[in-house]
């Protein structure tokens, strides 16, 4: 392919990889145009799953079912970008023992692989993965061309995991029904969790009378670390206090963990705490916890305080769908004993 043509079809890579808010045709594009740059069999991207312990294909292209259906992808075992963070190369798949699947590779016709890591802004999401029909070198222009396109292909998955989250709560909150809000807050925890690649989530309610915070709904933590003891508003991460989202990198050498022992059996290595407006206030905070060391960048922190933001829309219509509920039920009352 001369350079010229490469330029004119990156070019139009990029148009189409960014074109859409939609993260299925962001996906499907991505995985087209990496197979039709680079020349490649086909192309596929891995999503990291929430425990960091396997890859997930979401969307694929020149691949057989077979092949995607091979196994669980273990990002030890499988090539390891997402675990150097850095490009992997094998130029020959019967050579090399970072191939997981050697088998499935040579029935496919997989010769080599080139994996690029994906970031969304500053968190690491999954990979890119070109696979070629025969073992081969691949020179240092056509390597910083794939990286590249990776760093694009992290832009625009962004894009689309910020406005599918939204879109996703912003349904869930519209239709969540009286009788089972705990259960559709836990779903939204469950969005907020999945897209932010989180372990797990949490609604704290803040007591007032106690100055603690009371865990309401979670999910993806386990009964030992929610009984942990009292959160003190005022001495754990301070979310409340200062009324500004507070990051904590670092939980084992972080002074505003409480509980640091129960942090470190959960695995918890990382927490975002965001403060929840309900009202005129703040009555409760919405933490995300990391089973890996994280710095998230100012638009992971913006994206995830619009999902508080709905997190307390959502908590304030069940609190004022029950004062009607009882308000009704008072009527109710009132005019049964007006009849008799």
């Amino acid at each position: 392919m001369s350079q010229s043509d490469f330029f004119q079809r990156y070019s139009q890579a990029l148009k189409d990889i960014h074109a859409s808010f939609d993260m299925e045709r962001t996906q499907n594009a991505v995985v087209r145009h990496a197979t039709s740059l680079f020349e490649g069999r086909g192309a596929s991207l891995l999503m990291m799953s929430a425990n960091l312990e396997r890859l997930l294909i979401s969307a694929s292209f020149g691949l057989s079912e077979s092949y995607r259906n091979k196994g669980d992808i273990d990002p030890r075992k499988s090539l390891g970008e997402t675990l150097d963070k850095t490009p992997v190369i094998v130029r020959d798949v019967t050579n090399d023992s970072r191939i997981q699947f050697p088998e499935a590779a040579a029935r496919e016709g997989i010769g080599a692989i080139v994996g690029i890591p994906l970031t969304a802004g500053s968190a690491l999401v999954g990979s890119l993965r070109i696979y070629f029909p025969k073992a081969q070198d691949f020179d240092i222009e056509t390597l910083t061309a794939m990286q590249a396109y990776g760093t694009q292909a992290g832009l625009a998955l962004k894009k689309t995991f910020y406005f599918d989250s939204m879109k996703v709560a912003l349904t869930e909150i519209q239709s969540m029904p009286l009788s089972s809000s705990k259960e559709a807050l836990q779903t939204l925890l469950k969005i907020v969790a999945n897209y932010g690649m989180a372990k797990g989530s949490g609604i704290l309610m803040v007591d007032r009378k106690t100055n603690t915070l009371t865990n309401v709904v979670r999910y993806g933590l386990s009964d030992q670390y929610i009984q942990k003891g009292p959160v003190l508003a005022g001495l754990s991460l301070g979310e409340v206090v200062t009324g500004r989202p507070v990051v904590v990198s670092k939980v084992a050498t972080d002074p505003r963990i409480q509980y640091k022992d129960a942090a470190k059996a959960e695995n918890i290595q990382a927490i975002l705490g965001l403060p929840v407006k309900i009202g005129d206030g703040i009555g409760a905070v919405l933490r995300l916890y990391y089973s890996f060391e994280f710095e998230p960048d100012a638009d992971y922190i913006m994206w995830m305080e619009h999902l508080a933001l709905h997190m307390g829309i959502a908590i304030e219509k069940n609190q004022m769908m029950i004062m009607l509920k009882e308000r009704s039920d008072w009527y109710e009352d009132v005019l049964r004993d007006l009849e008799r």
